[in-house]
């Protein structure tokens, strides 16, 4: 199920005619102060024209005419960034710091450049200093509090949110995203609370619809959920996964055929999409068409074969069916090489090895289950069987010798 986490822009500022405020009142400008002026607003021209290498380059000359002017460093800075160098922007904002540490939205941007290097804690840090500055920056506290998410501090980036929304009670990014850390502690009402306030807002915005609707199925309110996904569709037919998402929760309410309709739906939108033949294949099983699920199973496979569940699902399905057990046993195999730690998958292969009167390897895998879960009373009467099973067989060999 999709989850997004919205961060704002860049701030730009404003880039004036006159960089020497000092020199301005004087309106006395020597000739190396009227060269720099006119490369910057040379450079202006081009950065408005989105011409950012061209801007780069009136910058740098504007530099080496004045290393002194924190402006200049600013400004290539945001050249750099929106030229997807983060780096060089990242010395750019640093150099410009160093020149005027008090200027306000330098360490704000230079967090969104860290923040692109994948530099959490250095970005939590720069926002931290913008905020310092300026303790009312809404959007410094918004990509802190993302910034939070994405480390998985979900107290710290719910206190960022909920902070801006105190200075910005209709902030929709606010609300949207502290219901994403809320979600993520598995507080699902308060997320729900707080993707309603974004629709309150704005009520065809259809992230919040969706992740409302995620939020509603893992409380089990499934006719919650369809309702929301069903509200994405109708916003945006196209939207990623919002059948599969619909026939998901249409399974909590065991309306399999609805089910299939929406993951296949899902298919007509992403053919290639192995997570709906998989559930399709658990819809099929639980109306008791096996060979459907079998198929829809290994269509999963043949488009993931790294999936561990899919093999053991199918597997499983071909045991209880009574199909080819050598197959079921391979699918086993498959899936316990993928995931050796799920108990489940053992004890289902366990039981293929008994169907195959193969006990000794099936007391292995019992043995397994019930090291990684004492309480598994399936396991120990399996294992049981198992033993008794293997001891008659070898009685009867006795005998016959």
């Amino acid at each position: 199920m999709t989850k997004k986490l919205f961060t704002t822009a860049i701030i730009m500022g404003l880039l004036g005619i006159c960089f020497i405020p000092e020199v301005c009142a004087a309106e006395k400008l020597t000739r190396k102060q009227k060269k720099e002026i006119s490369l910057l607003n040379n450079a202006k021209v081009n950065f408005d024209n989105k011409q950012y290498d061209i801007a780069i380059d009136f910058y740098t000359k504007a530099i080496m005419v004045n290393p002194e002017n924190p402006e200049s460093y600013a400004k290539r800075g945001n050249s750099r960034f929106l030229m997807g160098n983060y780096k060089d922007a990242v010395v750019d904002y640093t150099k410009a710091i160093e020149l005027d540490p008090k200027r306000e939205n330098l360490y704000y941007n230079r967090g969104i450049a860290k923040a692109n290097l994948n530099l959490y804690e250095d970005v939590v840090d720069d926002y931290t200093k913008e905020l310092e500055l300026n303790p009312v920056n809404v959007n410094a506290y918004l990509n802190r509090g993302s910034t939070q998410v994405i480390m998985k501090r979900y107290d710290e980036a719910i206190k960022d949110f909920s902070i801006a929304i105190g200075l910005d009670s209709k902030n929709e990014l606010a609300y949207y995203n502290r219901g994403i850390a809320k979600r993520n502690k598995g507080d699902y009402k308060g997320a729900i609370e707080d993707y309603s306030k974004v629709i309150e807002l704005d009520s065809a915005n259809v992230d919040a619809y969706n992740n409302r609707g995620v939020a509603k199925y893992y409380l089990k309110d499934y006719v919650g959920a369809i309702a929301d996904y069903t509200k994405v569709l109708e916003l945006d037919s196209f939207f990623k996964q919002a059948h599969y998402n619909r026939g998901i929760a249409k399974l909590g309410l065991q309306k399999y055929e609805d089910a299939i309709t929406d993951f296949n739906k899902e298919l007509e939108i992403n053919p290639k999409s192995d997570l709906a033949y998989y559930e399709i294949g658990i819809a099929e099983s639980r109306l008791d068409h096996h060979t459907s699920a079998i198929d829809a199973f290994t269509k999963a496979i043949e488009l993931n074969p790294n999936n561990a569940e899919y093999y053991a699902q199918r597997g499983a399905l071909i045991s209880r069916t009574d199909g080819d057990l050598k197959k079921a046993k391979e699918d086993l195999i498959k899936a316990i090489d993928f995931d050796p730690n799920d108990s489940e998958k053992y004890l289902t292969r366990a039981i293929i090895f008994c169907k195959l009167d193969m006990y000794l390897p099936a007391i292995d895998d019992l043995n397994v289950v019930i090291k990684m879960d004492e309480k598994n009373t399936q396991a120990y009467d399996l294992r049981s069987y198992a033993i008794g099973s293997m001891n008659s067989e070898q009685q009867k060999a006795n005998s016959v010798r």
